[in-house]
């Protein structure tokens, strides 16, 4: 409870960006711990360094999950209130009533509130060794709160459909808008709000120029400090640096980056795909959102939102047949090139990953037996919450929870925001990029193929090729966490009609025999050029008369 005032009277009594008139710690609340005595107990501003740790987006607590705005994905209720039908079927939404407003306002909150505590924690009296690791971990959570920023609201100068280079890059990237950028705590009434954006290419050097202190910072900190599962670390801030560099375009410093992860010989490929979402910090994970089994705590809904009706679950992200076609056979072809595929058998003879990610129609799934084919028991049954697809999510569910038990428990997966396969291929995109398909970029794709335990890629590929082979894997590999969402948009080919038709598969019983019919077209998704960022929030246009609306948004 403590913990829980603490937390309640920093993030209200410090001012919000653009929008308090009014510091509330001068309400002095009589069940709060006041500011004064937050600054001058260093036990209280450790707990406080927890609040940030808070703040990491999990894909599991969102409530929304959005590989349904993708073509990997969509969710099973059909008119859902669920924040992703408007993302992917409304084009009426503006910078009024934009479903990512709220984020924005929210995340300029905690950057206030980072920037509150790096000008406190000096003058607080303790141990300077754990001072300098919360000075370090603030910092990154900064970083990331302006990388989170730059994804959703830099602005896209993208021309025109297909105006992109190969790699996916647009002319004119870094000179445009990124983000406003708030360096230090500011005092109502004394510092102005009005504060021009940022260009991406100022904004990415900022983040970048801060991860790599922390990374030196971290790094000089005995081992104690930093070995506590889910603990910030030297190895995180590298990693989100490359995420970063590769976003951006900057190939060459991205691939460095990359491999400076690799050098550090401190993570690994989990051997089994399959358990690698439940095994609690294992070795491939860099940084993951520590959840625990405690409904009102850290626990989540995962398993629940994943599993179909007829199970009492809520059937929220769908696997689409466009995601499902892209699963190659175990001899490394794609179905329709492969002697491996028998179309009376579809799903026989697929890469490990799809049996890992994907429940589908006649699996086992939760101790029974999936009816997803029309008028099988777990459509009929499903209520408003059947598979629009035939399709559902089995990655990193655990299939022995029961969602319906105690209802002071809850899923307890950890969200891997980084983790070491994304390292993999992020070097091997950011090297072909930069110099081209050399031997590192074959052993990068490869490690992770060989995991899966598919072929080797061929010999001989060419730039290109390579590219289109390293985004295949992406998509596979990183299925249902969140990486499609940003790929699509980076590489520009969300607004190409293939990945705004959304299919579904057609299975229907004749007798006793099952018949595999052509896909079905369940949506044709609207995605313009405006759609590859979000608009500014109109409240921070009338707030900041130096801010600029997104190129698209005006």
């Amino acid at each position: 409870m403590k913990k829980n005032i603490i937390f309640g009277l920093l993030a209200g009594g410090l001012v919000c960006f653009a929008s308090c008139t009014k510091d509330i710690l001068d309400k002095k609340p009589q069940d709060s711990i006041n500011e004064i005595t937050v600054w001058n107990d260093i036990g209280l501003v450790g707990n406080y360094v927890n609040y940030f740790y808070s703040t990491l987006q999990s894909g599991y607590t969102r409530g929304y999950y959005l590989s349904a705005a993708t073509d990997d994905g969509m969710n099973g209720l059909a008119n859902d209130i669920f924040f992703i039908k408007p993302l992917t079927m409304d084009a009426s939404w503006n910078a009024t009533n934009a479903p990512f407003n709220g984020y924005y306002t929210s995340t300029y909150q905690n950057i206030r509130k980072a920037n509150d505590f790096l000008a406190h924690i000096d003058g607080v009296k303790g141990d300077s060794v754990l001072k300098r690791q919360m000075k370090a971990e603030i910092r990154f959570f900064r970083a990331y709160y302006y990388t989170e920023l730059l994804n959703f609201f830099g602005d896209d100068p993208i021309k025109a459909s297909g105006a992109a280079a190969p790699s996916g890059l647009v002319d004119g990237y870094e000179d445009a808008l990124g983000v406003v950028l708030i360096e230090k705590a500011q005092q109502y009434g004394t510092d102005t709000l009005n504060i021009p954006r940022s260009t991406r290419r100022e904004t990415v050097n900022y983040i970048t120029g801060e991860l790599d202190e922390v990374a030196t910072a971290l790094g000089s900190l005995p081992a104690s400090f930093t070995s506590p599962s889910g603990r910030l670390t030297k190895g995180a801030a590298m990693a989100l640096k490359a995420r970063v560099l590769l976003y951006a375009g900057r190939f060459q410093a991205a691939a460095a980056a990359a491999k400076a992860v690799m050098d550090l010989g401190t993570y690994s490929l989990y051997p089994d795909y399959k358990t690698l979402f439940t095994v609690k910090n294992n070795a491939e994970c860099i940084l993951s959102v520590q959840h625990n089994n405690m409904a009102k705590e850290r626990g989540h809904t995962y398993d629940r939102d994943m599993a179909v009706g007829s199970m009492s679950g809520f059937s929220r992200s769908n696997p689409t047949q466009n995601l499902i076609n892209d699963y190659e056979m175990t001899d490394g072809k794609l179905p329709l090139g492969s002697d491996l595929y028998n179309p009376a058998t579809p799903y026989a003879n697929r890469d490990a990953r799809f049996y890992a990610s994907v429940a589908y129609d006649g699996a086992n799934y939760r101790g029974s037996v999936l009816q997803t084919y029309a008028n099988g028991f777990d459509q009929t049954n499903a209520g408003l919450y059947e598979t629009q697809t035939t399709y559902l999510v089995r990655k990193a569910c655990n299939e022995s929870f029961n969602f319906l038990g105690d209802a002071t428990y809850g899923s307890d997966q950890n969200w891997q925001y980084l983790r070491y396969a994304e390292i993999l291929l992020n070097y091997a995109e950011a090297q072909n990029e930069a110099t081209g398909p050399d031997a590192t970029v074959y052993n990068a794709v490869n490690a992770i193929r060989t995991r899966a335990k598919q072929p080797a890629l061929p010999e001989g590929l060419n730039q290109d090729q390579m590219r289109q082979r390293i985004r295949h894997e992406r998509r596979i590999e990183f299925a249902f966490e969140d990486q499609r969402f940003w790929d699509v948009r980076r590489w520009h080919i969300a607004d190409k009609d293939d990945f705004k038709k959304i299919y579904g598969a057609s299975i229907k019983l004749s007798g006793a025999t099952k018949v595999y019919g052509s896909p079905v077209l369940l949506e044709s998704r609207f995605f313009e050029l405006k759609n590859y960022c979000m608009p500014i929030p109109n409240a921070e246009l009338q707030a900041n008369s130096k801010m600029i609306q997104n190129t698209y948004w005006k």
